[in-house]
């Protein structure tokens, strides 16, 4: 089903700056992320943001850290990726999410996440998106 939201996100060609804080070579300004690569950090970047951690929004993120010391199993992998799904859905118009892995590895306390995702280009290009939330020492 396709929204409002889907068809003016098709018309932007997508550019943030790089959180890597790399400078441009040629220009000495900031490094700029476009296309995809915007859209992949800007996913990470909502992702990785906890609940309660934005002022003014607290409803915003992820929150995938917050189950870091949690036990787990198959019913803590499903709410964590429903998290996941209802925090793209909720703040990522330029995407679609076609499928969500999470898998925990107790043995080093992490989370390891895969996702596909359609991003919501006239090309309509599929990237995914890999990552590790573990503890920091």
């Amino acid at each position: 089903m396709r929204t409002a939201n889907d068809i003016l996100a098709r018309s932007q060609d997508y550019s943030d700056f790089d959180l890597g804080f790399s400078k441009n070579a040629v220009t000495n300004d900031l490094a700029k992320k476009r296309g995809a690569e915007a859209v992949k950090q800007s996913v990470l970047n909502i992702l990785l943001t906890g609940q309660g951690e934005r002022p003014f929004m607290p409803a915003f993120g992820g929150n995938v850290r917050a189950y870091l010391f949690e036990n787990f199993d198959s019913v803590t992998e499903e709410v964590v990726a429903e998290q996941i799904r209802t925090a793209l859905r909720n703040y990522e118009p330029r995407v679609r999410l076609e499928e969500v892995v999470v898998s925990a590895d107790p043995d080093r306390n992490a989370i390891d996440v895969r996702l596909e995702l359609e991003i919501l280009t006239p090309t309509q290009q599929t990237t995914s998106v890999e990552f590790t939330v573990e503890r920091q020492r």
